[in-house]
C-alpha cells in the first residue's frame, strides 16, 4: 500500500513555496503589465501609514 502524504515539502515548507510562488507570479504579471505603482511602493506606503495610525485606524471602524 503506498504511503500518502498530507504535505508536498513539508508543513511549514509548503507555505513559504506557496507564498514564494504567488509573490514571482505577481512580479511576472507586473513586468506585463506595468501599473502606476509597483508592488514594492504599495507594501512601502501600507507601511508608513500602519506605523503613523496603526493596524486598524479609528476612520475605518
Amino acid at each position: 500500500m503506498p504511503v500518502k502524504y498530507k504535505y508536498l515539502i513539508s508543513k511549514r515548507g509548503d507555505v513559504v513555496f506557496s507564498i514564494a510562488c504567488g509573490i514571482g507570479a505577481y512580479f511576472l504579471y507586473e513586468h506585463d503589465h506595468p501599473r502606476e505603482w509597483t508592488l514594492k511602493e504599495l507594501m512601502q506606503r501600507k507601511a508608513e501609514r500602519v506605523r503613523t495610525e496603526g493596524w486598524f485606524p479609528e476612520s475605518s471602524k
